[in-house]
């Protein structure tokens, strides 16, 4: 799990090609009575027909779709600040295209979610999907011959952010497709300045195939940096896609993003848990890892008694928490480092659990 959690919930937006449907003191209303109910979504700030997370160095985007009760129609997504899934279609002309080089602005294509599913194995068609019937909730995308690239955008609006800045992003694909199927599921990262124009592929944070056959296990950790802004424009998207696979394509997870904008410093804080075993005994000698935006890893042992601690992580950066132990799998983490953070616990999967994720029910 991230290190501290942000719902994505606010007020509605407009559907379908981005144009407003009700009256201007319905849509106020609405964007009053969902930041009066939650207050964490104050970043969420209108502009005409769109909404963006107003990000800063002090108040992150994060999304993990722990709150499953806000995506109940399909084609809907007016209960979220800032992130919007689309079904990509035309967006390519031929299977297996590298997801990379899909650059076109896909808004005119159809808003696409399926709602309450539960059985990624079974959900034929394409595009993008809600399973909140499995055991980690998720957002997932998958390429069909109709929904050609499937993405979800998130907008950000930079304003906040200082002129110097060093913008991550951070999230985790996972396979969630148990069938002996065993698409190339490619997962490509794409930012653009302004709300028109072509996509930049962030070559750093692209998954040339996260899945595997029958299984639901893998996941794939993205940690990238974006280049260096320049603040011409406030307005940044953020996208995230996959394209049709050449053979039958399978469901990948979108979770735990974290999109931080952080002022560079040399300023640094301690970053310490303890990991246990499957019966909830301190793990020692477990190899636990740090990895930086950079690709700089750290590691470091536990002690007797599970514990271990890493000095000087730069303050303002995300960083992936992995841990290593003979016949036992742990899920990484992604960390924001704002000050000293402890209590970042490993508890390994049980075989319970693994098998819970390979039949996904």
């Amino acid at each position: 799990m991230l290190g501290f959690k942000v719902k994505d919930v606010s007020a509605a937006q407009s559907r379908k090609k981005i144009t407003i449907k009700k009256s201007a003191a319905a849509f106020l209303l609405a964007v009053f009575f969902a930041l009066a109910f939650n207050s964490q979504t104050a970043s969420g700030q209108t502009h005409l027909s769109i909404i963006f997370w107003y990000i800063s160095s002090s108040d992150p985007y994060i999304q993990n779709w722990s709150d499953t009760v806000s995506i109940n129609t399909d084609d809907d997504w007016d209960n979220f600040i800032a992130v919007t899934g689309y079904s990509g279609d035309g967006l390519t002309s031929v299977e297996g295209v590298n997801a990379q080089t899909v650059l076109a602005d896909g808004s005119a294509t159809p808003l696409d979610v399926i709602a309450n599913q539960s059985d990624p194995d079974t959900l034929v068609s394409g595009g993008v999907a809600e399973f909140d019937g499995i055991e980690n909730p998720t957002v997932a995308l998958k390429g069909s011959d109709a929904a050609d690239a499937p993405h979800l955008v998130i907008r950000i609006n930079t304003k906040n952010c200082p002129d110097t800045k060093l913008m991550t992003v951070g999230y985790k694909v996972r396979d969630l497709d148990s069938t002996a199927n065993n698409a190339v599921q490619q997962v490509a990262l794409h930012y653009r300045l302004g709300d028109t124009g072509s996509y930049t592929n962030i070559s750093s944070a692209f998954v040339s195939d996260a899945t595997e056959p029958n299984a639901a296990t893998k996941v794939s950790t993205v940690f990238a940096t974006l280049p260096q802004i320049v603040l011409q424009q406030d307005r940044l998207y953020l996208r995230i896609l996959t394209t049709n696979a050449s053979v039958a394509d399978e469901w990948v997870g979108i979770d735990d993003i974290s999109i931080g904008c952080f002022i560079s410093t040399s300023a640094t804080a301690t970053v310490s848990g303890k990991v246990l075993d499957s019966q909830g005994r301190n793990a020692a000698n477990a190899i636990v890892s740090m990895t930086d935006p950079g690709g700089n890893m750290r590691s470091v042992r536990t002690n007797s008694f599970g514990n271990y601690e890493f000095n000087y992580a730069a303050i303002g950066l995300i960083y992936i928490l992995e841990v290593r132990r003979k016949a036992a799998v742990y899920t990484p983490q992604i960390v924001i480092v704002s000050s000293d953070l402890s209590g970042v616990d490993f508890t390994p999967e049980s075989q319970s659990e693994a098998l819970s994720k390979q039949t996904v029910r």
